[in-house]
């Protein structure tokens, strides 16, 4: 993905997801979360609008990943990202919310494993611009994930969602949510879902 791609789509995560605050703390928030996600992908498929950068799906297949070293340019980029986070109060609650992911996701994958539930890949983000939402859109690009995952033989994937996202879009197209966490912070209830789906070759 090209640089001023990355730029866009850090945009697109912050009106999305970050856009309470402020913008600039925001931004860097955003930019550390896609980071962190182009860090572990190996597929990617994104849309255009105008000819901007207007949704993307990122995904990890095992195996796909050639990079010679674990740690990549995005993990650097991100880890920057979040030192840059620890000026401020309001970066340091910022970096606190992108930790408490990880590990929610940690603790949902770990639950996985105990359930002997097992995944050959993973939809690590799936975004799309609100004015874009209900066009179909969406759909698409989790479709062509699909097509990526058959071809290199996934039987299931996995992906991580939460309260704030449409999760009924999911359940919709045939995801099963199998597990949940609830957590309490700052005075208010968020839950973390694990959905999967088989692929019927």
């Amino acid at each position: 993905m090209k640089r001023v791609d990355a730029d866009v789509l850090a945009d697109l995560l912050r009106r999305v997801w970050y856009a309470e605050g402020d913008p600039g703390t925001q931004t860097v928030a955003a930019r550390a979360d896609l980071e962190f996600c182009m860090a572990r992908a190996t597929a990617a498929v994104a849309v255009e609008c105008d000819g901007r950068p207007a949704g993307v799906c990122l995904a990890r297949i095992d195996g796909g990943d050639t990079r010679p070293l674990p740690i990549n340019r995005h993990h650097i980029t991100a880890c920057r990202s979040m030192l840059r986070l620890l000026r401020s109060a309001e970066g340091r609650r910022s970096a606190s919310e992108l930790v408490k992911l990880g590990v929610e996701g940690m603790m949902l994958s770990a639950d996985a494993r105990r359930q002997g539930r097992t995944y050959q890949a993973e939809v690590i983000l799936l975004i799309l611009d609100p004015s874009l939402q209900g066009t179909g859109i969406g759909a698409r690009l989790l479709g062509h994930m699909e097509r990526e995952f058959r071809a290199a033989d996934v039987r299931r994937y996995f992906l991580y969602t939460n309260t704030d996202c449409n999760v009924g879009f999911y359940e919709r197209r045939g995801l099963n949510r199998r597990i949940t966490h609830v957590a309490h912070a700052h005075g208010r209830s968020m839950a973390y879902y694990l959905y999967d789906a088989s692929m019927r070759q």
